[in-house]
């Protein structure tokens, strides 16, 4: 929250002076390297209400997580998002006034809503919003054009420029409504006759087809889906790994999981296995900014964990300087932390490389999509026996197979099966895994 310059018109906002009351913003935060925007999920207090210092005064939902944003000063609370927003990282959520007046005054304002659709009381316009909450797009000439965020993201859907619509808000802001009234573009015939042609042959019964909204978590999850793919030279390598020295060190662990107070899994092993390739292959951790790459002096593994309506990646840290009793406690209770919808951002961010078990679900092969800014990603499938060729011997042995997804921008073939190789040594050696523990 920072303090605004000029205060709203009737807020009985003084002039900023030493110990002079000042009105606070409040801004949607930045939870991570790749958030980019918000929903707002709930408001923890009506308009003109009192607000202390560490009180959650709104609720947002991100990509990853669901995070409360606390009060930083005491304050009346004038609401300016609604809840349902979609706001970008620094835009205007709300102001917290010094006096209740102030908030009042400044809710019953508006005629106009900030956000059309939802009533002014709950939705106005400060006469001296934020600029940070309207979308500054540019028209032919370079003059900037300011929209609201629905505004925007409604122009986006309907593939409109902004620089064909004219505002009616405060300063010539483009709203809604303006989206809602400008003529939409005309599609080349070409694609009109293709687009009548399949109307007319495609008929669908009532009650064939049933349409439900995307939840925000979907949505964010196939806007990143589709950003990675677009902006990644993504292949992927498989090979398999013989499991049955880990699984016999598993099965020695899992008898003295009294004494070692948890039960290690085929997961805390492949996990230790990665970090340990990882701290020696930095490279693999990288990934490109621009013309630059860049890389963290660490291993923060994420864990692909699934969890209602999607999937959530939380982050354990320095894995290869874990033990595995220490490993395995921190990766229960992100798990648990992730089911339970308590993650925070520290949770979330900082992730250097990811690991997906599909094997979970039957799975053996899958060319997993890399979770962006990252350039590497592990997909681990089932263990089970098959018949393979040892000394000229057919043997039955538990294998497991491995899916390693990379950006080839970044990382070559060479080096992806390298980092396959030394993977697979640990797990069919664990005995080297062990002497790496610390």
């Amino acid at each position: 929250m920072s303090p605004v310059g000029p205060p709203p018109r009737g807020s009985h906002h003084s002039p900023q002076g030493e110990g002079t009351p000042v009105t606070h913003a409040i801004f949607i935060p930045k939870l991570g390297l790749t958030m980019e925007d918000a929903i707002v999920v709930e408001w923890g207090f009506a308009d003109g209400a009192q607000v202390h210092r560490g009180d959650t005064v709104v609720t947002i939902e991100t990509d990853k997580i669901t995070f409360d944003v606390e009060a930083e000063h005491d304050g009346y609370l004038q609401r300016v998002a609604p809840v349902g927003a979609k706001l970008l990282v620094g835009d205007l959520a709300g102001y917290l006034h010094p006096m209740a007046d102030a908030a009042l005054a400044a809710g019953q304002r508006s005629a106009a809503p900030a956000f059309p659709g939802v009533p002014a009381a709950t939705a106005p316009i400060p006469a001296a919003a934020h600029p940070a909450n309207l979308g500054a797009a540019k028209d032919a000439s370079g003059r900037r054009l300011m929209a609201s965020p629905v505004a925007r993201q409604l122009a986006s859907a309907r593939d409109l420029d902004l620089a064909t619509v004219t505002g009616s808000g405060p300063g010539g802001v483009i709203l809604k409504r303006d989206v809602e009234a400008a003529p939409p573009r005309t599609a080349p015939p070409a694609q009109a006759s293709i687009a009548v042609a399949a109307m007319a042959t495609t008929i669908i019964a009532p009650g064939t087809l049933t349409r439900r909204p995307m939840t925000a978590m979907r949505k964010a999850i196939a806007q990143r889906m589709m950003q990675s793919l677009a902006s990644k030279a993504q292949m992927t390598g498989f090979g398999r790994v013989d499991m049955a020295e880990a699984t016999r060190l598993r099965e020695t662990l899992v008898d003295a999981a009294d004494t070692l107070g948890v039960r290690i899994t085929y997961t805390d092993l492949v996990l230790k296995a990665a970090a340990t390739v990882l701290a020696a292959m930095p490279e693999m951790s990288a990934w490109i900014e621009g013309d630059d790459i860049v890389s963290w002096n660490a291993v923060h593994i994420g864990l692909a964990v699934s969890v209602n309506g999607g999937l959530i990646v939380p982050v354990i840290r320095h894995v290869d300087q874990l033990s595995l009793v220490e490993l395995s406690h921190a990766r229960l209770a992100l798990i648990d932390k992730a089911r339970s919808g308590k993650l925070t951002r520290a949770d979330v961010d900082g992730g250097t490389f990811t690991l997906s078990n599909f094997g979970s679900y039957g799975g053996d092969f899958e060319t997993p999509i890399l979770n962006a800014p990252q350039s590497a990603l592990l997909g681990i499938g089932q263990i089970r026996d098959e018949a393979v060729v040892r000394d000229k011997q057919i043997v039955i042995r538990p294998m497991m197979s491995i899916s390693l997804t990379f950006d080839h921008c970044l990382i070559d073939g060479a080096m992806a099966g390298e980092f396959r190789s030394r993977f697979k040594a640990l797990l069919e050696q664990p005995a080297l895994l062990l002497a790496r523990l610390r």
